[in-house]
């Protein structure tokens, strides 16, 4: 269960990370979280879609390998045992909720901006 949620902690840190990385105005700096200014041209961009795929292809392989695991244990494989195949399945369980937050955040995010007068 640890590496699930050590994944889950890794995307829920490159997110709080993209929070900072908003265009900044023209003319002003980009502050960096070491609080040093830099230049606007050389900031570093992350696409969100980018990360929230690769979050994706996390959870689809724990569900995957969860898979696998329980259609082991269920032909009688005598490598697998019970806690293995709960444990792992537990994992994918959780990283899909986690993933389904993020996403429902987002949207909620995004219809409330489309909400907005301008």
């Amino acid at each position: 269960m640890i590496t699930g949620v050590s994944q889950m902690s890794q995307m829920l840190a490159e997110m709080d990370r993209m929070k900072g990385l908003g265009r900044p105005l023209s003319g002003s700096p980009v502050l960096e979280p070491g609080g040093g200014a830099l230049a606007g041209n050389r900031a570093t961009t992350t696409d969100f879609s980018q990360v929230f795929k690769g979050a994706v292809n996390q959870v689809n392989q724990l569900q995957q390998s969860a898979n696998a695991l329980e259609h082991a244990f269920e032909m009688g494989d005598s490598k697998v045992d019970l806690t293995q195949v709960m444990v792992t399945m537990q994992k994918a369980n959780v990283a899909f909720e986690g993933m389904t937050q993020v996403r429902n955040k987002f949207i909620n995010a995004y219809k409330e901006i489309m909400n907005m007068s301008v």
